[in-house]
């Protein structure tokens, strides 16, 4: 059995009101707490959210130096695959270049920023080149089972292509920049990214 509801429809009205109107408040303001007040930056490749995992893994520089997962948080990392001594390799170190250079305008990002190029093969004498000739690029190779577990975390589980992958300093993918995309707007992307941490 129900008992009468003895206050007015009016009454009732702005009770309910506001109980909406603080639940939305609430949620707004836990969302806040949990992700931050800043809005997520507007790109126009592909934004991660929530940025991914990078796995721990293993792999040298041309020199022999070792290079893994705590590398990537000493800044902005932008990330290819490819092989050197193929168009797609040589492609997507233009890109990664270009795109460095495009930031010209802000050294403080460019100072923050690495690129590497993660070679598909383990010829390793064009990569010499390269980083001898481009100190700002850095080839990196490993065998394939060293570079598997990456290329699966970023979404590549086959095939090379000129696709840049953006790492923050966390060492989480934050985003990704399409081959369809030119080194104009993948600067932007950049520095919308890099300025919105």
């Amino acid at each position: 059995m129900f008992l009468p509801n003895r206050r007015r429809l009016g009454v009732r009205l702005v009770f309910a009101l506001g109980a909406m109107a603080l639940f939305v408040a609430g949620y707004q303001w836990g969302n806040q707490y949990k992700f931050g007040s800043a809005d997520p930056a507007e790109i126009r490749g592909v934004l991660i959210q929530p940025p991914g995992e990078i796995p721990e893994f293993g792999l040298r520089d041309p020199f022999g130096r070792p290079f893994g997962r705590t590398d990537l948080t000493a800044g902005w990392t932008l990330l290819a695959f490819g092989d050197l001594a193929e168009a797609t390799g040589q492609r997507a170190a233009q890109r990664l270049i270009e795109t460095r250079n495009r930031l010209a305008d802000r050294p403080e990002l460019i100072e923050s920023l690495r690129l590497v190029l993660i070679q598909t093969s383990e010829r390793l004498e064009l990569a010499r080149d390269f980083a001898r000739l481009s100190p700002a690029l850095r080839p990196l190779a490993g065998s394939a089972e060293s570079i598997t577990p990456l290329r699966e975390a970023l979404g590549m589980a086959s095939g090379v292509g000129p696709t840049l992958f953006v790492i923050g300093p966390d060492a989480r993918l934050r985003a990704i920049l399409p081959e369809t995309e030119n080194s104009a707007d993948m600067a932007e992307d950049m520095k919308a990214l890099m300025t919105s941490d």
